[in-house]
């Protein structure tokens, strides 16, 4: 899981450009860029079957 969530914000500092976390944070940071993430995702689907249920 460690290394997942370490690909995860590579990737996402890779692609959108963000600043690097500062040493020593790099784990809590990873952390927070996959909750984020996944959160993001949750969010949507769950909008998209709200508007899929009443339309």
């Amino acid at each position: 899981m460690r290394k997942l969530t370490e690909y995860v914000s590579e990737g996402f500092i890779w692609s959108i450009g963000i600043t690097r976390p500062k040493p020593g944070h790099e784990r809590t940071a990873a952390l927070f860029i996959t909750a984020t993430l996944i959160a993001c995702v949750l969010v949507a689907g769950g909008i998209f079957l709200f508007l899929l249920n009443h339309l």
